[in-house]
């Protein structure tokens, strides 16, 4: 099985990674920096690291990422600064055009 974790480098999505790995699936890892994954998973054979910020990628771009997952899992949180905490919320989801 192949699952897409979201927030990977996080507190949450770290040890999702650590066990979904543990449990010999396959992972597709998004991440801004592959140095925020604990070294001992950052070579596992079944992690796939994709280098990106959520909120920079196209519908396109996330559709390619999620296809031939089974699943996908969103470990997103927020910065815990004031402005992370307290400031306005990003928009992580579009409503598509109607044709």
């Amino acid at each position: 099985m192949t699952i897409l974790v979201v927030g990977a480098s996080g507190a949450t999505g770290r040890l999702l990674v650590e066990e979904l790995l543990q449990r010999g699936e396959h992972v597709k890892a998004i991440v801004l920096s592959v140095d925020s994954l604990p070294e001992a998973v950052r070579n596992h054979e079944n992690l796939t690291v994709i280098r990106a910020s959520i909120l920079d990628l196209s519908d396109s771009e996330m559709a390619r990422h999620v296809n031939a997952c089974h699943a996908v899992a969103s470990c997103l949180g927020h910065n815990l600064t004031l402005k992370g905490i307290f400031g306005r919320p990003h928009r992580l989801w579009r409503m598509p055009h109607a044709a």
